[in-house]
């Protein structure tokens, strides 16, 4: 059974629009390459009309009692656990920042609705002082091959000296990057969430501004060093697409995306390196 989604198909190169379509999405009958470009090019023009964009990082909101207590809290533990990734626990209105995937699941986003019904409840899901508990995983393994079937994106292969490699699921806190010098905020995770959010909260960037964690997790992304050039330049270049797209109907598309299960696989090799001794 298809997945409705919202995606922002106008960011998309055409062979990735046209890829996308026919091989993500289930349409019946299959579009044929040519009725997947003809879908495509009207939201490509939406995004070239708009020439140059006005992009600036969201205005930090101060917080309440409360929530300076919550983000404390929430500091305390993650430097505890040596996190130097993270910078600190801002307030934000999330319409303007920049994205860097550009679908939104509406079946995993309305799961969240009811446990995301105000700013308290939001805290208590989305600023969690914890690590997510261990999941039970597959596992199919050669040597130097495995496949580990995991229940969703959100998984990677970790290592430290204590507890060697392990698969871990990725921390559930709503993440931003800044990057550019400061000069645009990117939002890293918690899209569907953040999605969630904005659907039950009133149409005023005071309400709509959340508690996120500022974090340097794109700063590999946004560099020179990139290992996506085209998502890179997407996110970089003059008109960079924004949270506030996936609810504009000029730049999202409803699509019904095929169902997915999720593997993290794991592969290594030994490659001989110059000694120079």
């Amino acid at each position: 059974m298809p997945l409705e989604a919202r995606v922002l198909l106008g960011w998309m190169e055409r062979d990735a629009a046209v890829r996308f379509l026919r091989e993500d999405c289930l349409f019946d009958p299959q579009l044929t390459e040519q009725e997947a470009e003809d879908l495509w090019l009207p939201y490509r023009r939406s995004v070239e009309d708009l020439g140059k964009r006005a992009v600036k990082v969201p205005a930090q909101v101060s917080l309440k009692d409360f929530e300076m207590r919550r983000a404390a809290e929430f500091m305390r533990f993650f430097r505890g656990l040596g996190s130097h990734q993270i910078i600190e626990v801002i307030k934000i209105d999330p319409m303007s920042l920049i994205v860097h995937q550009l679908y939104v699941v509406m079946s995993r986003s309305d799961g969240y609705r009811a446990s995301l019904s105000t700013s308290a409840a939001w805290i208590n899901k989305c600023l969690v002082p914890a690590l997510p508990p261990p999941r039970n995983v597959s596992i199919r393994a050669a040597i130097n091959h495995h496949d580990v079937g995991v229940p969703h994106m959100e998984f990677g292969l970790t290592f430290d000296s204590q507890s060697g490699f392990r698969i871990a699921e990725n921390p559930n806190y709503v993440t931003v990057c800044g990057f550019e010098g400061g000069n645009r905020m990117l939002l890293w995770a918690g899209y569907h969430r953040s999605f969630a959010r904005m659907v039950i909260t009133a149409d005023d960037a005071m309400e709509r501004s959340l508690l996120m964690v500022l974090t340097t997790d794109a700063d590999l992304l946004a560099s020179a060093n990139s290992p996506n050039q085209g998502l890179r330049d997407m996110i970089c270049g003059e008109r960079p697409p924004f949270f506030a797209d996936f609810f504009d109907t000029r730049f999202f598309m409803t699509v019904p995306l095929r169902k997915k299960r999720y593997e993290l696989q794991i592969r290594a090799q030994i490659v001989p390196i110059d000694d120079p001794t």
